[in-house]
């Protein structure tokens, strides 16, 4: 038999102490003060075990607009958190599992004798949005009307700006889900005259009415209420691009006016306003470029080049781009250098080469091929680690300049998952670099390897049918001219990759662009983001290609050498390219041992 609820009487008066006080509160308050609360119980009961519990829950479930992703339950509410367990069972903190419909009645009880309007909203809302995925029962209009009239009572008693707008607009959509005209009317009566606030403040949260009305038919706006808040960001464009002003000079305030008329002008075809609006934003962030030094010039002129560009003026998207270019390159004199030192033990490093170069040449060279192979499971596991080591840089996207220009740009680990793969991966080849030189050097010393022996070994199974410039590269690489060895050897390695393509029999040449009837060759890009082919290579065959060759937010060695780029040339980075040569000899074993 399950047991009635009864609320801890250290938990009732918490709720009681909210019900009667004057003062302004959040339903994050009272959560924290029942979790208090809770804490300090001795010896409870079943049933005051299960009160304390549906308290907790009432007030620890979140608003559904700040949950990442949908409601796991298809409500409003939401948890306020999730993680799997070892058993891969996804946990939600909290939970509504164990819940039923005492809970519900609870909280039903509780909206309909208790006072305070936030309080009341609270209960009166979980009611009406979980009680169909916890009892399997309708959903009771009544409660819903109860949310919404107590939503709109709370407001006055909400000191942040925040809190209030979301409290009105939830009243606004409970309303116009049960289709109250009347609610409806005085929900958006309350939003309009919120939003008359946020424009006198000029502080922000301007954009809440604007977002949920303009667009929105089923509310009951009017045309003027329409173009008034029209008006009003047309006149926070102004505002925030007074250039003269610098206490109210704004450009990504500027820019957020900006993006939302042109939503809106670009609905009804109004041309001439998008442009002009793209124009300010490019104009705003034009003269910010010149308030501060080259290195944030150089980050927000783009969004200049591409405001002129959109607002259809390329002469001036063209010198916006040129000054860009010349803040780039003014910016990289300035960039600091960090510099960190690892300790290697001379008998750690002596260990791992006797290991390397025992047994034979070919041995040897299939150890050193897999031995620095990057492992994909294992850099994503420390991708996602930064989450926990180093949260801050974990969350910070970043550019890579290269030049003149803005080579590539790492969002976040969350929004950027495979940036932060391929940046990790170019780390760690770098870091690899000096056992890699050590493995190689051994190699050459212990077995008297000479290009003639690592020529033929990346040419094991194939896949070059002139030898030449393979061989004048490596050659290189052995006399020590590290410039010519990068420049012959790196197309080698595209050669190299594109025959492994025929091998897996994959086509290797694609329509021109531009010309019918002619085809030219596969480039590395079409062959590691081919998602077909990326599966037949392998995980860790295609990242390092990709990391080591083809992708801008790597080393992107290929693209670097075919269009000139390269800026310097290092033994280490040459060492890199060897090693690709004695991967190409065992590619095939690589690459099933991922599957």
């Amino acid at each position: 038999m399950h047991p009635d609820i009864v609320v801890p009487t250290a938990i009732e008066a918490v709720i009681r102490n909210y019900d009667s006080t004057e003062l302004s509160f959040t339903a994050l308050d009272v959560q924290q003060a029942i979790g208090t609360a809770r804490s300090s119980l001795q010896n409870p009961s079943e049933a005051e075990n299960l009160g304390a519990w549906v308290e907790t829950l009432a007030f620890s479930l979140t608003d559904g607009r700040d949950y990442a992703g949908a409601s796991p339950w298809g409500t409003f509410f939401c948890p306020m958190g999730s993680g799997t367990d070892e058993d891969g069972q996804v946990r939600y903190f909290p939970d509504i599992a164990g819940a039923d419909a005492r809970v519900i009645t609870h909280w039903s009880n509780r909206a309909k004798t208790i006072s305070h309007p936030v309080l009341k909203a609270r209960y009166a809302d979980l009611v009406w949005d979980m009680c169909t995925v916890i009892y399997g029962t309708r959903r009771d209009p009544e409660m819903a009307r109860l949310a919404i009239d107590a939503y709109l009572a709370s407001v006055a008693k909400l000191n942040e700006l925040h809190d209030r707008f979301t409290t009105i607009l939830r009243a606004l959509d409970l309303a116009s889900l049960i289709r109250d005209r009347e609610r409806v009317e005085l929900a958006r009566a309350a939003l309009l005259q919120l939003h008359r606030e946020a424009m006198d403040r000029r502080e922000g949260l301007w954009w809440f009415a604007f977002d949920r009305l303009i667009a929105d038919k089923n509310v009951g706006v009017t045309e003027e209420e329409r173009q008034k808040l029209i008006a009003d960001l047309e006149e926070l464009v102004i505002y925030f691009g007074d250039t003269s002003t610098p206490k109210s000079f704004n450009p990504h305030a500027l820019q957020d006016a900006a993006k939302r008329l042109v939503r809106h002008y670009t609905r009804l075809d109004r041309s001439s306003d998008v442009k002009r609006l793209h124009e300010a934003v490019a104009r705003a962030f034009e003269h910010f470029a010149g308030l501060g030094n080259a290195m944030l010039a150089s980050a927000v002129l783009q969004t200049a080049v591409n405001a002129y560009r959109d607002a259809g003026l390329s002469e001036e998207s063209k010198r916006a781009r040129i000054q860009m270019q010349e803040k780039i390159g003014q910016a990289r004199e300035n960039i600091g250098t960090i510099e960190s030192e690892i300790r290697i033990l001379r008998e750690d490093m002596e260990e791992f080469l006797k290991a390397i170069a025992a047994g034979d040449l070919g041995s040897t060279f299939v150890r050193i091929a897999a031995n620095f192979l990057p492992k994909r499971h294992l850099l994503e596991e420390a991708v996602q680690k930064s989450m926990e080591h180093t949260p801050l840089m974990a969350l910070m996207p970043h550019m890579i300049i290269a030049g003149d220009h803005v080579a590539a740009k790492v969002g976040s680990v969350p929004d950027d998952p495979l940036g932060r793969l391929v940046e990790q991966t170019r780390m760690d080849l770098g870091f690899s670099g000096i056992w890699l030189q050590g493995a190689l050097q051994q190699t050459i010393d212990t077995h008297e390897a000479t290009p003639e022996h690592f020529v033929s070994w990346a040419n094991r199974l194939g896949l070059f049918d002139d030898l030449t410039f393979l061989l004048e590269g490596v050659r290189a690489w052995f006399a020590s001219d590290l410039i010519k060895a990068v420049h012959v050897l790196v197309p080698q390695v595209e050669k190299g990759l594109r025959n492994i393509t025929a091998q897996l029999g994959k086509p290797v040449t694609k329509s021109h662009p531009s010309i019918a009837g002619v085809s030219v060759t596969i480039n590395m890009g079409d062959i590691l983001y081919s998602k077909e082919l990326a599966e037949l290579l392998g995980p860790d065959l295609t990242l390092y290609f990709l990391a080591l060759y083809a992708d801008p937010r790597g080393m992107n060695l290929r693209n670097c050498v075919a269009h000139g780029q390269l800026e310097s040339v290092t033994s280490s980075l040459v060492q890199l390219i060897i090693h690709t040569l004695l991967v190409f000899g065992v590619w095939k074993e690589l690459a099933e041992r991922q599957r």
